[in-house]
């Protein structure tokens, strides 16, 4: 009996020692991104549902040619939505239509997120004064490349906290025996509202300041180390 407990204590000892230094690697980066869009909204209403299809189409066909001639680089334009409803109103203990409201929402992105102010401009000059949120955003060529960038500072930081470790303890540092990458989630920054009127355009008339801000862009590996 005394053998085979001893051979049990052995290959539990055996296990643990390959168990190893567990460490993880930590990564977080602030990323400026590289991708801007804003959408903008044509509403119009009209008892003459023919009349509001026209008005809010041609706004919106207007506003992307006079974007088109801006030639903002990696440029997209993309139609969100297009909805017609009719609107009553509650006067005097009765509903009473209104006509019928129609809506298009184009949405404009681009890599030069500090011009998104003269889309801005050109969407006011053609009658266009519901704008959305600004959303900056990682091109999926950027968000590689610093994923790149983060995993080998994740790696730096694991092996320099097993060399700290195996320092203080008296112990060294073999070879890898495990690795484990677990990606963080990044959290997209909150989309700031761009209220937009004429009488908030410069007064030189010149477009607003965009500024594309920063984002936390993070990761980490665990990594198990031989110990000699």
């Amino acid at each position: 009996m005394n053998w085979i407990l001893a051979f049990i204590i052995s290959s539990a000892a055996m296990a643990s020692a390959k168990q190893g230094l567990l460490v993880q690697g930590n990564c977080q980066l602030k990323v400026v991104p590289d991708r801007g869009s804003i959408n903008f909204t044509a509403e119009n209403q009209n008892k003459d549902l023919q009349s509001a299809v026209k008005k809010t189409t041609h706004q919106i066909n207007e506003l992307k040619e006079k974007i088109q001639k801006l030639k903002l680089e990696h440029f997209e334009l993309r139609t969100l939505n297009y909805s017609v409803y009719p609107v009553r109103e509650y006067e005097k203990d009765k509903y009473v239509d209104k006509g019928i409201k129609v809506s298009m929402t184009l949405e404009v992105t681009t890599s030069q997120i500090q011009r998104l102010g003269e889309a801005m401009m050109e969407a006011s000059n053609v009658g266009i004064q519901n704008v959305g949120s600004l959303i900056t955003f990682l091109s999926l060529e950027k968000s590689q490349d610093e994923y790149l960038k983060c995993l080998d500072l994740a790696s730096i930081d694991a092996k320099k906290k097993a060399d700290q470790l195996a320092k203080k303890l008296n112990f060294g540092v073999g070879k890898v025996l495990n690795l484990v990458e677990a990606p963080a989630l990044n959290q997209a920054p909150v989309p700031e509202r761009m209220v937009m009127a004429k009488s908030t355009m410069m007064m030189d008339g010149s477009a607003p300041s965009v500024e594309a801000g920063t984002q936390n862009f993070s990761t980490q590996i665990q990594v198990t180390f031989e110990i000699k």
